[in-house]
């Protein structure tokens, strides 16, 4: 398959488990005590759909072109992302400290949910034979 057609399958896998996330934070933030949840849900929510499909993007084009060093990619990438999604928890927790607590749970619920998709999706492309 090529490069532009997995990226839309992709895409599309993207967009139905995040709908299918949205309707069971929805149900979530209705059925559940207000203090168990943030009104920042979906823009988190928004937030990783967003990091997954641009990090999709450029990890793809790095296999493509040189899977020997996706590894230090990877690693690296990581490192930086663990960075942005502190800073934001952060930036979040100054402006709104009132729902700090809240919001950094569910960022890290939402994060652990979208890097096991992320993963998921990515493994079958750097077990694939290279041509």
């Amino acid at each position: 398959m090529s490069q532009a057609k997995e990226y839309n399958s992709f895409i599309r896998k993207l967009t139905l488990f995040s709908i299918a996330l949205a309707a069971v934070c929805t149900v979530l933030q209705l059925s559940l005590p207000p203090r168990m949840t943030t009104p920042a849900m979906p823009y988190i929510l928004l937030f990783f759909v967003i990091h997954t499909a641009l990090f999709h993007r450029i990890a793809m084009k790095m296999i493509e072109k040189n899977l020997s060093k996706f590894n230090n990619f990877y690693l690296l990438s990581t490192v930086a992302r663990l960075l942005l999604f502190i800073l934001v928890i952060l930036g979040y927790a100054w402006l709104n400290p009132s729902d700090f607590k809240e919001f950094t749970i569910w960022f890290f619920i939402f994060y652990v949910v979208y890097t096991f998709f992320e993963l998921s999706m990515l493994l079958p492309s750097i077990k694939r034979p290279q041509t």
